[in-house]
């Protein structure tokens, strides 16, 4: 096995091995590493890589594997962080000079939880400016290119961390998601992205604790490593209201294949309200649920239109943006994005009644998904609407789809990822495909409230039957 053949091994795979006294902490660490020296230069996909730090770790965690010591599920394996989730004594910038600066004193619950499981931090990846928009480019750090096709955005906002997984630099990483931030840089880079429950993974450090939309996510190359992540990560703190109640579990049990989903129900929803559906998309997508269907699920074809989620996102994003940035724009406006600075302007002449409106038409969605899911076990839709936009188009220029002009990816590239933030359900995206200019092509499969243990279960079953995990970009 080569040190490249590590780093592409699943996380589940190498806490094993380091388990048995097979592979150390210490030499998967340097795999990991190198592998980052390798492809950083090119991809661009970390902000702060914690090499020195991380290799200590390492040594202390080797040291530590003494008889009879008891150890955590990923004793000795590497991770990475969004850069807007704390690690103690790191820049968290939210790839904003706004915030370069920023050393938070303590880790967020989440990585927390990951070091007592034994997990190693190994970085920090680019996002976009304050999570602002689904591709992958900041003023402060960058752009970060696509490894399987350096013309293509990896998406955002969690770009950084689907570039990292799909070059193997690391088996987990934590994302976030408001719109579709982990989901569609998933989809774009071939990789899995879930978006939890709100709640599920406490994340404190959000300044509307009680917003329903914004959730920190595990983003994976596996589906077995999603459910490990969901095993440590998820459950209650009291620092997160969102968090009381949700289930503590071993989700690794719902995502061992058993080969069949008979008397599962899905929706089938190819369409959400958008105008198009790229052809190729389509293909794979339709290929993924013949897939379920083989496997024993009842897949039926709905239609339902969840179109007025974008304009709810709009309105809350931006009067968001200029509550929490428009007092910072006369000393930064030359150092913003400029689609975050239109949002930050656009927020500050909406109304109250748009706001109220806005979080009034989140309850009609809800009922709406929430009527789907009480005749079906999930909904199925494609992860985007195309497999990936050129790298580097700006938020507020049309996309291309089957060759016409349509609108602003928003609208037009992710309609399927936001309505599911506006209404708190969890939804999983997996590879499902490659397009012709050589990006992966993702499948959603969206659920109930905390409901990731079917959402695993499903995913697991395709995983089987469409292996995807062993593919590797021409880095």
């Amino acid at each position: 096995m080569t040190t490249t053949d590590l780093c592409f091994m699943p996380a589940h795979e190498t806490a094993r091995l380091i388990a048995r006294k097979a592979l150390s902490p210490a030499e998967l660490v340097d795999a990991v590493l190198a592998q980052i020296d390798r492809v950083q230069p090119v991809l661009n996909a970390f902000t702060v890589v914690r090499a020195e730090k991380a290799r200590a770790e390492a040594r202390a965690a080797t040291d530590a594997m003494k008889p009879g010591a008891v150890l955590g599920p990923l004793h000795g394996v590497p991770f990475s962080v969004k850069d807007m989730v704390n690690v103690a004594g790191e820049r968290i910038t939210f790839g904003s000079n706004m915030f370069a600066d920023n050393v938070p004193a303590r880790d967020s619950v989440v990585v927390a939880r990951l070091r007592a499981a034994g997990a190693i931090p190994i970085g920090i990846t680019n996002m976009a400016e304050v999570g602002h928009k689904g591709t992958n480019d900041n003023p402060l750090w960058g752009l970060t290119l696509n490894p399987w096709n350096h013309a293509f955005s990896t998406g955002g906002s969690s770009g950084g961390a689907g570039a990292a997984l799909a070059s193997g630099c690391g088996a987990l990483a934590l994302g976030t998601d408001r719109a579709g931030s982990v989901r569609i840089p998933a989809s774009a880079c071939g990789v899995v992205g879930l978006k939890t429950t709100t709640g599920a993974f406490p994340y404190p450090e959000l300044p509307d604790l009680l917003d329903t939309t914004t959730i920190v996510g595990p983003m994976t190359r596996t589906v077995t490593d999603a459910a490990l992540m969901m095993t440590v990560c998820a459950g209650p703190d009291r620092t997160d209201p969102w968090s009381r109640g949700a289930p503590i579990r071993d989700y690794r049990s719902f995502a061992r294949p058993q080969g069949s989903l008979a008397g599962m129900r899905l929706a089938w929803a190819p369409m959400v309200g958008n105008a198009a559906l790229d052809s190729e998309v389509r293909a794979a997508c339709e290929g993924a649920v013949k897939a379920l269907e083989r496997l024993g699920a009842a897949v039926e074809e709905i239609a339902i239109d969840l179109s007025a989620a974008v304009d709810i996102l709009f309105v809350l994003v931006s009067a968001h943006a200029f509550a929490a940035y428009g007092g910072r724009i006369d000393r930064f406006a030359d150092k913003i994005d400029r689609s975050l600075l239109q949002g930050i302007e656009r927020g500050a002449h909406y109304t109250a009644r748009d706001l109220q409106n806005a979080m009034l038409g989140k309850t009609v969605l809800f009922r709406q998904i929430e009527g789907v899911l009480a005749r079906f076990d999930a909904i199925v839709t494609p992860t985007l609407a195309v497999p990936s936009i050129p790298s580097r188009l700006r938020a507020w220029e049309p996309i291309t789809i089957n060759g016409h002009a349509t609108d602003v990816p928003r609208r037009s590239w992710f309609p399927y990822t936001h309505p599911f933030n506006h209404t708190g359900h969890p939804a999983i995206s997996l590879p499902c495909g490659m397009s012709r200019d050589n990006v992966p092509i993702g499948l959603q499969i969206a659920g109930a409230w905390h409901g990731e243990d079917r959402l695993l279960r499903i995913a697991a079953e395709f995983e089987a039957a469409r292996p995807w995990a062993e593919r590797r970009p021409m880095l």
